[in-house]
């Protein structure tokens, strides 16, 4: 592990499920624990919702929650599995700290010394931590090289290519770990007299990896742990080693320089000597074999040293580095990148405009989000709604007329004709009341065309949402017309999540605020599919025409950023200290959100929009009238909003009971 542990994987590739052991910790863990896998479009085996595996010794204080929040996600290749594991709790601090880090893991072992005699690129990279498993000091990295002789004795040249002669070289020795048992084939490193770690080797096609589980401990307790990441360097790497498409694995590092515990996944392209990442908007230039078979990077912009990066073989990269190029940027990190397979390319959209925009059809099985998570309950509402045969006249089977609005086929008080045998996913059963030939594109939901003709939803999350579960013809294979406003297909994905990230076409945070990644984002709609549920978000739905009006031409994610700005100092609302399932407790929650926004100056920057409070849409008073209605019942002849979701949600809530 990169943090400086050593663990072993079981992994029953026909029941798909993986053991992890904590072998020799230094944060408190040990036992096993064991889940069930499976195989991501990346290739990647995704491990998550851990148990303790009984009678194994892992300690009580391993809880079944802290177990649930653990994920280790895993690519496997020729005696070789390498990956990266989050959210594991440093027991030894027992203050809800978490650890992250990188796995190598091989079968194979080291038949003698003479078998690892050679010379290696390295990387590595430590941290050191308090007698209280706190951390004393940010990561620090390197790279270089090494070399072994036959007899196991070691030379250590830093930031440099090998020789016998280097500056400031550290000697040492590798020999076989005294505990085969528990570590069959592992050695051990030792420099300088002292013992940097264990080591396990892997070799495959000529090649040979080792790493290095680095501790070393001082007498009052403190430590530093970290890992060496070696790989044979007999001969140099072609310049385009690193050319194409990768998914980088890292830490996330706060602003603090310290880790968080979670791993953060990055859509990387590699091509003429220049790396750009989807959510740094700095290229790195590169230079192949700083030492042989080594690469190393620095900033477009500042020139300052960026990464250094080892491939362990076509697929696999190894890294270390800092997350951006000025002294401001937080701290250093390891990571791993794994090249993404060959994507054929979708040709459904790729007539879309470049320039401008156009209408298109599209199916619903084909978005793609550009969120992560939505509001239920706005969702709630809507399929109570569809579902309400009490009211027919004015409200049963809405899903026709919400269809007819968003393809810009009607307006908001226009009714479409609707059969006793229409189905939302075949509009030649139902009539809407407005012409193909004069679409009300403003109310329209858009979308781009991205890397490969894949499609991004950039609008309409809620609304098509709705329709995948409406009730009469609901689902995938729903089709729409919406607003073309990009084909981004030439794009590598780098390139893409740069220009969406540009254009504020993305959302990317969770609902407790925490920041993710492209990589991270749902593949598909519907509840159920991987949007998460954000209450501020249904929150927010239900403010509106009390606190704030949707404005003309409104920003995308308008809801998000007022959202953002509630949640923040001095509003500081907090949904943790409502009841969202009782009408009266939420309804406090709507009036101290809706009270604030009014209250608010006009001025006011909302969130990280950029826009004031009254370009997005703040009313001038709280309005009863509107506010009323919310929780109308739903026996009435127009119920409300919130007691339509409310009534929905609790209907939900029966049903998986029985």
């Amino acid at each position: 592990m990169s943090f400086g542990d050593t663990v072993s994987l079981t992994v029953d590739s026909t029941a798909k499920t993986v053991v992890l052991k904590f072998l020799d910790s230094h944060f408190g863990l040990a036992g096993a624990i064991s889940s069930a896998y499976t195989v991501q479009a990346d290739g990647s085996w995704l491990a998550q919702g851990f148990s303790a595996v009984a009678n194994s010794g892992a300690p009580a204080t391993l809880t079944s929650t802290l177990l649930s929040a653990i994920r280790l996600r895993l690519h496997s290749e020729t005696n070789l599995i390498t990956g990266t594991l989050e959210k594991l709790p440093n027991l030894k601090r027992a203050d809800g700290s978490l650890l992250q880090g990188e796995i190598v893991a091989s079968n194979l072992g080291a038949a003698s010394l003479s078998a690892v005699a050679g010379t290696y690129s390295f990387v590595r990279q430590s941290t050191g931590y308090k007698a209280d498993g706190s951390v004393a000091a940010p990561t620090a990295v390197a790279y270089g090289q090494l070399k072994v002789a036959a007899d196991g004795s070691v030379r250590v040249c830093d930031s440099t290519a090998y020789s016998d002669s280097c500056s400031g070289g550290q000697t040492g020795t590798l020999a076989a770990d005294a505990d085969q048992a528990n570590y069959p084939g592992a050695l051990v490193l030792t420099l300088a007299g002292s013992r940097v770690g264990r080591v396990v080797v892997a070799a495959r096609s000529g090649a040979t990896t080792l790493s290095v589980d680095a501790y070393a401990g001082a007498s009052d307790g403190s430590s530093t742990t970290g890992t060496w990441l070696l790989q044979s360097a007999a001969t140099a790497a072609a310049s385009t080693a690193l050319d194409g498409e990768w998914l980088c694995a890292e830490p996330e590092v706060l602003s603090t320089g310290l880790p968080s515990g979670r791993t953060l996944r990055h859509y990387v392209t590699v091509a003429g000597g220049t790396l750009q990442t989807d959510t740094v908007d700095t290229d790195i230039s590169l230079s192949a074999n700083t030492v042989n078979g080594l690469f190393t990077g620095t900033w477009a912009d500042t020139k300052a040293n960026a990464r250094a990066f080892v491939p362990l073989s076509a697929g696999t990269v190894y890294y270390v580095g800092n997350t951006g190029s000025t002294t401001a940027t937080a701290g250093a990190f390891s990571g791993v990148c794994h090249a993404l397979p060959a994507q054929a390319t979708v040709s459904t959209y790729l007539s879309a405009p470049t320039t401008g925009t156009a209408v298109m059809t599209i199916t619903l099985a084909d978005a793609r989000p550009t969120q992560p998570a939505i509001g239920y309950d706005q969702v709630y509402y809507k399929q109570a709604r569809y579902r309400n045969t009490a009211n027919s006249s004015t409200q049963y089977r809405k899903e026709f007329d919400d269809w007819c609005e968003a393809a810009g086929l009607t307006d908001a008080k226009s009714k479409s004709v609707v059969l006793g045998t229409s189905k939302i996913n075949d509009s030649s059963t139902f009539t809407c009341s407005g012409s193909s030939t004069a679409l009300d594109t403003a109310s329209m939901k858009s979308a781009v065309v991205g890397p490969k003709g894949l499609l991004y939803l950039t609008d309409g999350h809620h609304s098509f949402t709705s329709f995948w579960h409406a009730p009469d013809g609901g689902g995938s294979t729903v089709k729409i017309p919406l607003v073309m406003k990009g084909n981004y297909s030439s794009y590598t994905n780098a390139a893409f999540w740069r220009a969406m990230r540009a254009a504020k076409t993305v959302w990317l945070k969770n609902p407790d605020g925490t920041a993710i990644t492209p990589a991270d984002l749902p593949t598909q709609l519907g509840i159920g599919n991987g949007l998460q549920d954000d209450p501020y978000r249904s929150l927010i739905y239900f403010t509106r025409d009390v606190g704030y009006s949707q404005p003309a031409n409104s920003t995308e994610f308008l809801e998000f950023y007022w959202a953002e700005w509630l949640k923040a100092a001095p509003q500081s609302i907090d949904l943790s200290k409502y009841t969202l399932t009782d009408a009266t407790s939420y309804l406090s929650a709507i009036r101290a959100a809706a009270t604030d926004m009014v209250g608010t100056a006009d001025t006011t920057i909302i969130g990280s929009s950029g826009k004031t409070a009254l370009e997005m849409g703040k009313l001038a008073a709280f309005s009863e009238t509107e506010f009323a209605t919310l929780n109308t019942a739903t026996t009435e002849a127009k119920p409300g909003k919130l007691a339509y979701a409310l009534a929905y949600r609790a209907s939900l809530a029966a049903a998986a009971t029985k």
